[in-house]
């Protein structure tokens, strides 16, 4: 009878040291794999709560099968369009029109005066801007004298109401090389003035106290094909 023990007893010993090897392979696959406890498997060990059992290696931010919630990624931020730049269509370049003018200016003068008017400032200073935006040559200038007194003094007045608006038009900036001026004193008169004697006679002729000017060139004007 005591035999029969011994023998179950060495039995039992030698099924324990057979199993041996079985828990420390166990032991040996229980092991961590990136900060967590993983079974024979490879499988995260888990806590009776659930959560993944993590090892001293295991560091914020780690992450091994679904142990950790994945990470929070922002949207980025949606882009705004922004407005097309306007466009700006650039001005219509100025274009040369052959545009010869010629004007009469009356009554420029008093009489037997060879100084301008108020009044024949303004068509002066009108006729500056006008020849600004012109390509010309030249400017010719031709004062007139009325019939009153002798033709040579007549004559000599024409000339000098000529050189008084050439003088005024330089002031003005326009160039005084392409400025030609002359008189023709009481000639070309255009006042008829008959049977008049005195302050009617003077007031009658005041017409003929005048001056032409001629400008032939291209003035520049934006054409209308170029709109």
């Amino acid at each position: 009878m005591q035999t029969t023990k011994r023998v179950s007893l060495k039995a039992a010993i030698a099924s324990l040291f057979c199993a041996a090897p079985l828990l420390f392979s166990s032991a040996v696959h229980a092991q961590a794999a990136d900060g967590y406890l993983t079974d024979s498997s490879g499988k995260p060990v888990r806590s009776y709560s659930g959560e993944c059992v993590h090892t001293y290696a295991w560091r914020e931010g780690a992450r091994f099968a679904d142990c950790e919630p994945a990470p929070v990624v922002e949207a980025p931020a949606p882009k705004v369009a922004e407005a097309p730049a306007p466009v700006i269509e650039p001005a219509p370049a100025p274009v040369p029109q052959n545009l010869p003018f010629r004007i009469a200016m009356d009554a420029l003068f008093d009489f037997d005066k060879a100084t301008l008017r108020p009044e024949g400032k303004s068509e002066l200073d009108e006729l500056a801007r006008r020849l600004a935006v012109t390509q010309y040559d030249k400017l010719t200038i031709v004062g007139h004298a009325d019939r009153i007194g002798p033709a040579a003094y007549n004559q000599k007045l024409s000339e000098r109401r000529a050189s008084a608006i050439r003088e005024y038009l330089i002031a003005q900036g326009i160039d005084a090389h392409r400025i030609e001026a002359s008189g023709v004193g009481e000639r070309d008169s255009v006042a008829s003035c008959r049977g008049m004697h005195g302050k009617r006679l003077i007031a009658c002729l005041q017409p003929d106290r005048h001056a032409e000017l001629t400008a032939v060139g291209n003035e520049i004007r934006v054409s209308e094909a170029s709109r």
